[in-house]
């Protein structure tokens, strides 16, 4: 799949007799699921939000508003792009989409430690699960390893020159 693509959501099964789908959401921001929002399936077959009621979230598509037609729909994952997600949701202050901080240089002290390839979240906070650099990996190192996405081990974020830059984490790489 593109990887200018973004997972949302995945639908459930249908509730009432209208066309009403249960959506579970997967990202972090449910305000992009409003009338009018496109999104697509993975066959990029284009869905629009004709009703969302965000209390129950349950999720009503234009062409899909009769229950037979919806229930085609159920268990389909939806789809937006980075750009329309950059568009329709806002970020605070030192917050990052998860797609911008994928591909990343992790540094410390100078030291490349290797490369963010997921993020994993957990009740607590998101964890950075982190490519071993291969000269690190030649030195005896584990081939992957956790950081913790917490203010005690990251200093800063760079998306202009691809790094992140940490602290304490080359300790959590020696003891992996």
């Amino acid at each position: 799949m593109n990887s200018d693509i973004v997972e949302v959501a995945t639908i459930g099964r249908c509730v009432g007799l209208k066309g009403y789908l249960k959506l579970h959401n997967k990202s972090d921001f449910p305000e992009q699921f409003k009338k009018g929002a496109t999104f697509f399936d993975k066959n990029d077959d284009q869905l629009i939000i004709k009703d969302y009621n965000r209390q129950k979230e349950l999720v009503l598509f234009e062409k899909f508003d009769d229950l037979d037609l919806a229930k085609t729909l159920v268990n389909k994952t939806i789809y937006t792009t980075k750009e329309l997600t950059r568009k329709n949701c806002k970020l605070k202050k030192d917050e990052f989409f998860q797609f911008d901080i994928i591909g990343l240089k992790v540094v410390e002290n100078g030291e490349i430690l290797g490369i963010v390839e997921d993020i994993q979240d957990n009740f607590a906070n998101s964890l950075l699960y982190i490519k071993t650099d291969e000269v690190l990996i030649a030195a005896g190192k584990p081939k992957n390893f956790y950081i913790p996405y917490l203010e005690r081990f990251i200093e800063s974020v760079n998306l202009d020159s691809g790094e992140i830059l940490v602290k304490g984490a080359r300790d959590i790489l020696e003891n992996s």
